[in-house]
């Protein structure tokens, strides 16, 4: 078939489009160069796949093909209307019907969403792959006929060939992630030219590079109700509005890096590495300074490595990814999906945070012994300029678990070490959690506290006061005398070193045992003795 020549033959049923119908859409740049490749490749060859992610403008490129030399396009709907009243064994044969019925009619059919067709026939089918064998009756039957086919979808995943979604004839025709171009150009489409002069695109990109056009639409939309938007006010409707993480910031503890003594170090070393890159654009553009690759944040239990991460993913919001124990599951594959669906989410939303949480737990279990392999080939991964700036920051209570490849590689470039307070760090932590509600609390010396405590890790000590309150709010039940703040902190100082004692006893551990103490009273009184 030669698009050059091609005329929309008369009376072509379902979604058929011709020049006349319709204005040919405006493309972007990146997608024009996929417009151009298609068209070119369709003098040649008769089966065609074009392969591009959610919101890259696949469809708009389909319809200026087909507005341009007059087709038919199959859609989501049209399949799911073909399959409704269908039994699940006919699934595949009945859209496999709808298409044939498009290429008797018309000489350029274009079959849109494949993935709605080719995954659920592979994985939901009562005959798995079957969906393979309709498709190449359909191609057999488009090269008999003469006719052109271009199958549309997202691109394949990281363990299948483009043979398998689009058959072993398609030539192959990949829609590139938006440029800085194409940003500007979608901009212009919504605000006009004029109105989007006023923004940086540069910086925009820089921000985030692969933002695709439902994103950009929605922002450029929200936009165009100021008077003069600028890159500034895009990036904080991104922030608010459209760029977005597996992690639900709102439903994770509000903690910020100052509430967290005793870790200044750490968190200077994250500004300088992680967050200057990422809040800092310009800057970072200019001294070519990017989020480190690897970072490693490990330390004993309770030392405060989740109550960071915590507080990096409010400092980060969007830009703030989650790996945990949450998503390990039977079979191997599952998890496997999961964790490269929240990596690429990590990477189209870069720069980023990937933050895998309890990593040295995860290299225990047995069934997803692939994981080293697996981030070491992310880490590598993570030096090409698309994934560049992603920064994969694991936790750890051991290095132990850890595979010596990561440690040694140089995959890691930043160490962080938590570890357990010492005297004046533990008076401010204390400080910190102490709150007002404790009677007498104005009386209680957090140093004198913090002296009774060694061995305390922050979470011990954030307990050391919940367990406090509650002991003061049982005898507000009871319709007990209340004591003094000191009185109750003693006796919840007394309880975690017995709690933990017995533990060390019971697991034959001697470094989970606490020593605790006891500090000056007035027995009678309750007062504190200082």
């Amino acid at each position: 078939m030669n698009l050059s020549t091609t005329k929309a033959p008369a009376g072509v049923a379902m979604n058929t489009l011709t020049q006349s119908d319709h204005a040919i859409p405006t493309l972007t740049p990146t997608q024009a160069i996929a417009f151009a490749k298609l068209e070119e490749i369709l003098r040649v060859a008769p089966i065609v796949a074009l392969a591009g992610a959610t919101g890259s403008g696949r469809t708009r490129i389909l319809r200026a093909l087909a507005a341009r030399h007059g087709g038919t396009i199959i859609t989501a709907l049209d399949m799911a209307e073909a399959a409704s009243h269908m039994p699940a064994d006919q699934f595949e044969d009945a859209i496999g019907a709808r298409i044939i019925q498009a290429i008797q009619e018309s000489d350029l059919v274009v079959v849109d969403d494949l993935q709605y067709w080719s995954r659920s026939g592979n994985n939901n089918s009562i005959r798995p792959g079957y969906y393979r064998t309709v498709l190449r009756r359909i191609v057999m039957l488009t090269l008999a006929a003469g006719k052109s086919l271009v199958l549309c979808g997202r691109p394949p995943e990281s363990w299948e060939s483009a043979a398998q979604q689009f058959g072993d004839q398609a030539a192959l025709v990949t829609l590139s992630s938006f440029t800085q171009a194409d940003y500007a150009a979608l901009f212009e489409t919504v605000l006009g030219a004029e109105k989007a002069d006023g923004i940086n695109f540069g910086m925009l990109y820089r921000y985030s590079s692969y933002l695709n056009g439902y994103q950009l639409s929605l922002a450029a939309a929200l936009v165009d109700q100021q008077a003069a938007p600028d890159c500034d006010s895009v990036i904080q409707v991104l922030e608010a509005h459209v760029v977005t993480s597996n992690t639900r910031v709102s439903e994770v503890e509000n903690i910020s890096f100052a509430q967290l003594p005793g870790h200044e170090h750490i968190i200077e070393s994250l500004e300088a590495n992680i967050i200057l890159p990422l809040e800092n654009r310009e800057l970072a553009h200019r001294l070519g300074l990017r989020p480190k690759r690897g970072v490693l944040l490990f330390g004993p239990p309770g030392t405060g490595k989740t109550s960071i991460g915590r507080a990096l993913a409010h400092r980060m919001s969007g830009k703030f990814f989650l790996i945990d124990g949450s998503i390990v599951s039977e079979p191997p594959a599952a998890f496997f999906g999961k964790f490269q669906s929240v990596v690429q989410e990590a990477k189209d939303h870069a720069p980023s945070v990937l933050f895998i949480d309890d990593a040295d737990v995860l290299f225990k279990i047995d069934h997803i012994a692939g994981l080293s392999r697996y981030l070491l080939s992310l880490l590598d991964g993570l030096e090409s300029g698309t994934s560049s700036n992603v920064c994969v920051m694991m936790t750890a209570m051991s290095l132990r678990p850890i595979p010596e490849a990561l440690l040694r590689s140089g995959r890691i470039e930043l160490w962080l070490e938590t570890s357990l307070p010492d005297e004046p760090t533990r008076a401010r932590i204390i400080q910190r959690w102490m709150g007002e509600e404790l009677p007498g609390r104005e009386a209680v010396d957090p140093a004198a506290v913090a002296s009774i405590t060694e061995g305390f890790t922050p979470a011990d000590l954030r307990r050391l006061i919940g367990d406090a309150k509650a002991l003061y709010a049982s005898d507000l039940v009871a319709a007990r005398p209340p004591a003094l703040a000191a009185a109750y902190l003693e006796r919840a100082v007394a309880e975690i070193v017995a709690v933990r004692n017995r533990m060390a006893d019971g697991m034959g551990d001697e470094r989970l045992r606490l020593k605790g103490g006891r500090y000056p009273m007035n027995a009678m009184s309750g007062q504190c003795g200082w």
